[in-house]
């Protein structure tokens, strides 16, 4: 049992009230009941006094805010009417710095309580607030508030990200031990679900070190409780034997905490954690019903409705392999309270418990069934997400439920508990959900819907935010830059790049149609098979069936499905492959082969003997298998000597790109090639972890090289009639690519540095030269998406670094993404550094083959075999992959009559380049033309 807390010395408390008579309109003696009421007993006594006060003094705000923080601990519903008490107080007196307290603190309460809509409404009148006050230290707490609820309602996670490292910036290391740990909190939780787990551990480390500094046992508790969940995220990420045992100690220190502190709130979570780590045995079992009993008993004395709603469903889990029926009136119980609430994750996560308790306790074909409602909830959950970003984050952590679901359909079929072919196409189905959902969406949104208009003065305030952000982008262009002026400057672009999001068309909404089963059979090619890989788990951290791995393989003739590793055993053979290729001596040979064995040779022996392409749909870490380099045999030839090889993000993108009208085959070929941006450029860098990539665009080198690849690419289509015009220097501009008449342009090649900033996305860039005063010469995506490209192929060379996170389901989202928006159809990429000499040989290589009239993965097929009977290690050609439509035509010769494709090359520069979309991860930048160097 946890100790109680030494109640408080009554001589503390009449400290406390003398402070306040001495000086009764400040804070600090307010905090003074707070900070010597940490414990149940003292709090009872602080409360009685402080109410006392509050009586006699109807005009002092600071004394009801202050009775806020303590019912928050253990009554929140009465905290709640304290809170919004002193905001209208402070409001009627102009105490700005008060209503911004209170309103964050009465946001908190709000959020915690379900009430989303009101939590809102007072975040944006804190911003408003402390944006009139002037105060930047008011500015920098609605920063956090901002934050915290994008957070907390899983919506653009890495927008919080990057307020809170702003406002961590202005907090550190001069701000107030509050500010401190309000912002630390939510930096924290942001860092564990964007999957920063070492940077989320340093931030608890600071945290804790905080809060017993200031003898904050309410920090304390939530540092515990968050230690203990983001122990078990990484067990369950990165699987480890023995991991159950510590998580549970770790988890019962939580729960000790809380009680000590006398935190409601974390004692209801960690009493659930506590649960759901228990065995299965009698006492382990009584010990966790009688932990969510108490978790239900609080959550309910309380009104936190989310606490009570998921101790029901753990309960409801618990009960299933013992009480069948007590178990199912727990769930219902758990799906009232959330539509009660009317929150979409409150009911997604209601319903998945649902369908947890259904596969344990009825037939596997209804449980089936409880799993596909439970994902029609995820998707109403998707809907309410504000941005297609803030779709595919938080889409991202349901990707275990489709998995599962896919997996125990298939298991089904084998068992026949299902027909097996009923089993492959309700897979495939749920498979085709999960894939890519926000890039399909918006390209079928941009062909299905018009174009929104703009109001006039909607469209003047846009064009002035964009003047704005080009402005202060080259500004912060500048190297020497100090850095309070380079902080106040990227201040300012935060502000600009908000403005910009708002003023933005709304996102047109359509219906989606994914690709069946069937059709996709008959889509496909008499050469083609499309091999879909699902990576998902064998067992969850309760020793649930979690649906395993598998490949389908879909060809015309069929389609069938084969058993791979599990993702806790792909992720590490993957990364072995990919160095041992690193090494250059042939020795990833035998590794290349195991990985064939265990992910392919099964499906290649079954499909029919005309298949020659295979359409690869990845998944977790095989987004970085470099698949050319898989091989029967140690001693045999490459896969890509046998078959041509493209990644597609699913088959119903891969439809919809093949159902493009053609476009006419006359054209133009726009070659820029080493965008010349003035000055002395230095050497190179890569961009820092808080996404300085203004800093590395300021000292790029030069590209002299990049000038003959243009000439090359140029000379390679002299011979079609897509005839060329090359831009080189300072005429390879920003200005003359956007002035281009895109009606006219078949093919564009880009010869630059690109820059990627895995933080804020929406800054990476191809640099170009500038071309004139109203350009910054950095070509991002929400400049890319309006070039209006269609059936385009983009090539990037000689990329190097991370591309980005990877979002299970979704992919990566990088640069990529804005080309294939744009129109792009096809995207060849490296998944690791290339040589600059090695590199510039493999692509003449293959366009020499395009230009013969080959499809975009037939004539790198080409290239790789080439090189490979050449005697060329497997680091020079088998990174470089095709996604997209691998049947895409891009040239022809002119004899022979045109392509009807746009053929867009980049070549990337020492700058990195994150533009592998669907894990092509590519660790980006040119070396150093000739010097065989990164």
């Amino acid at each position: 049992p946890a100790r109680a807390a030494a109640p408080v010395e009554p001589s503390a408390l009449a400290r406390c009230e003398e402070a306040f008579d001495a000086q009764p309109e400040g804070s600090d003696a307010a905090m003074c009941f707070f900070r010597n009421a940490q414990g149940l007993q003292g709090r009872d006594e602080a409360r009685r006094r402080l109410q006392g006060l509050i009586a006699r003094h109807p005009d002092r705000p600071w004394l009801t805010l202050v009775l806020g923080h303590m019912e928050l601990l253990s009554e929140p519903a009465l905290a709640e009417a304290s809170y919004l008490r002193a905001a209208l107080a402070f409001r009627s007196q102009g105490n700005a710095e008060g209503e911004v307290l209170a309103g964050i603190n009465l946001r908190s309460v709000l959020g915690m309580r379900g009430q989303t809509e009101e939590a809102h409404q007072w975040v944006r009148r804190v911003g408003e607030v402390a944006r009139a006050s002037g105060d930047p230290k008011l500015e920098v707490r609605a920063l956090i508030l901002e934050a915290a609820e994008l957070s907390d309602l899983g919506q653009d996670l890495g927008r919080a990200y990057r307020l809170l490292k702003r406002a961590e910036a202005l907090t550190f290391p001069d701000g107030t031990d509050g500010m401190k740990k309000q912002l630390l909190s939510p930096l924290a939780t942001v860092s564990v679900n964007l999957g920063r787990f070492d940077e989320a551990l340093d931030i608890f480390a600071r945290l804790a070190e905080l809060a017993d500094r200031t003898k904050d046992a309410g920090t304390e508790a939530r540092v515990r409780f968050a230690l203990a969940n983001l122990a078990w995220q990484r067990q369950e990420e990165r699987p480890e034997p023995g991991g159950r045992p510590e998580l549970l100690r770790l988890a019962r220190e939580a729960l000790a905490t809380s009680e000590r502190a006398g935190s409601k709130a974390f004692e209801a979570m960690s009493l659930r954690l506590v649960a759901e780590l228990l065995g299965d045995g009698l006492e382990a079992r009584n010990e966790a019903e009688d932990a969510l009993r108490r978790c239900i008993d609080i959550a309910r004395e309380t009104g936190l409705p989310e606490r009570r709603i998921s101790c029901l469903w753990t309960r409801a889990e618990r009960r299933s392999a013992v009480d069948a029926a007590a178990a199912w009136r727990d769930v219902d119980e758990a799906l009232s309270l959330a539509a009660e609430h009317d929150n979409p994750l409150y009911l997604a996560s209601a319903w998945r418990a649902r369908s947890m308790v259904a596969f344990r306790t009825r037939p596997l074909p209804e449980a089936l069934g409880e799993a596909e409602r439970a994902l029609a909830a995820v998707e109403v959950l998707r809907q309410w997400q504000r941005d297609a970003t803030s779709q595919a984050e938080l889409f991202s952590g349901w990707a275990s439920d489709y998995h599962r679901l896919a997996g125990r359909t298939l298991e089904a079929g084998e068992a026949s508990a299902v027909p097996p072919r009923e089993a492959l196409e309700r897979a495939f189905a749920v498979s085709e959900r999960l894939r890519a959902r926000t890039l399909f969406e918006a390209l079928v949104a941009s062909r299905a819907l018009p174009t929104p208009e703009e109001a006039p003065e909607q469209r003047k305030a846009r064009d002035g935010v964009l003047r704005g952000l080009s402005a202060t982008q080259r500004r912060l262009l500048a190297p020497a830059l100090s850095a309070s002026e380079r902080t106040k400057l990227l201040g300012e672009l935060q502000d600009l790049e908000r403005r910009e999001r708002e003023l933005r068309p709304a996102t047109q909404r359509t219906e989606l149609s994914f690709a069946s089963l069937a059709a996709t059979e008959q889509r496909l090619g008499e050469e083609e098979a499309l091999l879909v890989f699902l990576a998902g788990t064998d067992h969850d951290l309760q020793g649930e069936r979690a649906g395993g791995a598998w490949m389908l393989a879909v060809t015309r003739e069929g389609t069938h499905a084969y058993r791979i590793p599990e993702r806790a055993r792909l992720r590490p053979a993957v990364a072995l492959l990919s160095g041992l290729i690193e090494r250059r001596d042939g020795s990833e040979a035998g590794a290349a082969a195991a990985l064939y064995a265990q992910l392919l040779a099964p499906a290649l022996r079954d499909l029919p003997p005309k298949v020659s392409r295979l359409l690869l749909v990845p998944d977790g870490p095989l987004h970085d298998l470099p698949f050319a380099a898989l091989r029967e045999h140690a001693d045999g030839p490459p896969l890509m000597a046998r078959y041509e090889l493209a990644r597609v993000p699913s088959a119903s993108l891969l439809h919809y790109w093949r159902e493009q009208p053609a476009r006419p085959p006359e054209g133009e070929a726009l070659v820029l090639a080493d965008p010349d941006r003035g000055g002395t450029l230095q050497g190179t860098q890569v961009a820092s972890a808080r996404g300085g990539v203004f800093l590395e665009t300021a000292n790029l080198g030069a590209l002299p090289e990049a000038r003959r690849e243009g000439r090359t690419v140029s000379e390679a289509l002299e011979d079609t009639a897509v005839k060329p015009r090359l831009l080189m220097g300072a005429e390879a501009s920003e200005q003359a690519l956007k002035a281009s008449r895109w009606d006219a342009v078949r093919i564009l090649h880009v010869a630059a540095h690109a820059v990627v900033d895995v933080e804020s996305p929406e800054r990476s860039a191809l640099v170009l030269a500038p071309g004139s005063a109203g350009e910054d010469g950095l070509l991002q995506p929400r400049e890319i998406t309006e070039l209006r490209l269609r059936d385009t192929l983009v090539v990037l060379s000689s990329c190097r670094g991370a591309s980005g996170a990877l979002l299970a389901g979704e992919g990566v989202l990088s640069l990529a993404r804005a080309f294939f928006e744009s129109g792009a159809r096809a995207v060849v990429a490296s998944l690791w550094p290339m040589r600059d000499a090695e590199a510039a040989e493999l692509l003449e290589r293959y366009y020499r083959h395009l230009a013969e009239g080959q499809s975009a993965a037939s004539a790198l097929r080409e290239a790789q075999r080439e090189a490979w009977e050449d005697g060329e290690p497997a680091a020079m050609w088998a990174g470089l992959g095709v996604m997209g439509d691998a049947a895409l035509v891009p040239v022809r010769p002119a004899a022979g009559g045109l392509g009807r494709s746009v053929f867009l090359g980049v070549s990337a520069g020492t700058g990195l380049l994150a533009l592998g979309l669907w894990g092509l991860g590519m660790r980006r930048a040119r070396r150093k033309r000739g010097s065989g160097q990164a």
